[in-house]
């Protein structure tokens, strides 16, 4: 018996049936941005009655266009980066691109093969968080091919990226600790060769003590960027020089430093002060609520994203910083006099 072949339909059926032309059913799949709120919507009524989708393969191998992007972030635990993602991923799906992510651990082992993997996947351009942007052989090979990118988080003079003044922003949560009254502050950081952000957070903080005649902070390095080692903590918290305030270069250890002061027996704020950096959603939620630095993460990712596809639309790569805010929580309070733990 004969088997009837089934009719694959084209973008010429779907024109066809609403009542448009193919060239706009093609924009309404790849630059769905370009037409009116209700051709799109008639368009895709079509395309999800009769259930089709449009052949991306086929597509890119006639246009040589793959219209996807490579995005590589150290993780997506830290809610941070996830939102970064989000705010990109939005932004390129409604300008008819699509986004394939890669985490690399903070391991520039892992960032140089993650970059890589995205480029044989024929990336048109990329998105990444590098581990430090002024020594990276990473973007020295990307400058080298010619393939566009933008940093995100990392600030460079010799690389387009998107974030906020570190420096300036670890200055203001010292200058509002000062006006707390604490004058011995410690710096919480996960290890500086992963991250490029922490060190600028670092030297904001010290250019601050100098600038308010505080005493210069005392650096705290953990082995994890989002966890804090109980046993340093302890260490650091000994003696009449301890410090009165711990100021976290992000959420995630600024929560980890929180709990391992409970498990101490030292109540935040009344016994130590607590700040962090992020303003991620969680930290309202905490009990008390986190002090932070907050950095609009999801515009971040949307503004990296539309820089970068003005980029592979040749026009001009430009650095941008995004304003940053303080959050005041309830983890700040003035200085208790306390005997060491």
């Amino acid at each position: 018996m004969a088997i009837k072949s089934l009719h694959r339909l084209s973008i010429v059926d779907i024109a066809r049936d609403a009542g448009v032309s193919p060239a706009t059913v093609s924009r309404a799949f790849n630059r769905p941005s370009l037409l009116r709120a209700d051709t799109l919507q008639r368009i895709e009524a079509v395309a999800h009655k009769h259930g089709f989708r449009p052949n991306r393969v086929g597509s890119s191998l006639r246009s040589g266009s793959t219209r996807t992007i490579g995005m590589a972030l150290p993780t997506l635990c830290n809610p941070v980066f996830a939102e970064c993602f989000e705010g990109a991923e939005a932004w390129a799906h409604a300008n008819g691109y699509s986004i394939m992510v890669t985490t690399t651990g903070y391991e520039l082992a892992r960032e140089a093969a993650a970059v890589r993997s995205l480029i044989d996947h024929q990336v048109e351009g990329l998105l990444l968080t590098v581990a430090n942007a002024a020594r990276s052989a990473t973007l020295r090979d990307l400058a080298h091919d010619g393939r566009p990118y933008v940093l995100v988080y990392n600030e460079s003079p010799s690389h387009p990226y998107v974030s906020v003044d570190n420096i300036a922003a670890a200055r203001d949560m010292m200058q509002w600790l000062a006006s707390e009254g604490h004058a011995r502050i410690a710096l919480v950081t996960g290890p500086l060769a992963g991250s490029d952000r922490a060190r600028r957070r670092l030297q904001g903080a010290r250019v601050a003590a100098r600038e308010i005649g505080l005493y210069l902070p005392m650096h705290l390095a953990m082995q994890s960027h989002t966890a804090v080692d109980a046993d340093v903590l302890h260490a650091a918290l000994r003696g009449s020089a301890a410090p009165t305030a711990l100021f976290c270069s992000n959420d995630l250890l600024a929560a980890s430093a929180i709990s391992s002061l409970h498990d101490l027996g030292l109540r935040v704020p009344d016994h130590v002060s607590v700040c962090g950096f992020d303003g991620m959603h969680f930290a309202a939620l905490m009990t008390p609520p986190l002090t932070t630095v907050e950095q609009p993460s999801r515009d971040i990712g949307a503004r990296a994203c539309a820089s970068l596809l003005a980029r592979l639309a040749g026009e001009p790569a430009e650095s941008l910083r995004l304003p940053h805010r303080l959050i005041s929580g309830r983890t700040v309070a003035a200085p208790f006099p306390r005997t060491s733990v």
